[in-house]
């Protein structure tokens, strides 16, 4: 991803978090990705990570009209259960599939 793209979907989604009255610090980082798949338009998401361990993330995600967030799973591994994530809807509307 060019960084001018990066840098434009950051501003616009740090504007997105502050319209829902989230602040995020300078220090706090948004990360963009695209997943490698260079069509941010249409497969990307944006997040400003609180915290992410091997067990539990606290996130603010944003996605841009027209964008999706490749399906994944957490699953088991070595006994230990996945990931639990959970998500809310702060401001447009989701699909989770």
């Amino acid at each position: 991803m060019k960084k001018e793209t990066y840098d434009l979907y950051e501003k616009k989604t740090r504007a997105v978090l502050a319209d829902c009255g989230i602040a995020v610090l300078d220090s706090e980082g948004i990360e963009v990705s695209d997943f490698g798949l260079n069509n941010l338009e249409k497969v990307g998401l944006q997040l400003c990570v609180y915290v992410n361990t091997d067990r539990v993330c606290a996130k603010e995600m944003v996605l841009f009209p027209h964008q999706a967030c490749p399906e994944h799973r957490h699953i088991c591994t070595d006994g230990a259960p996945g990931k639990e994530e959970t998500f809310r809807c702060r401001s447009g509307r989701v699909y989770l599939y």
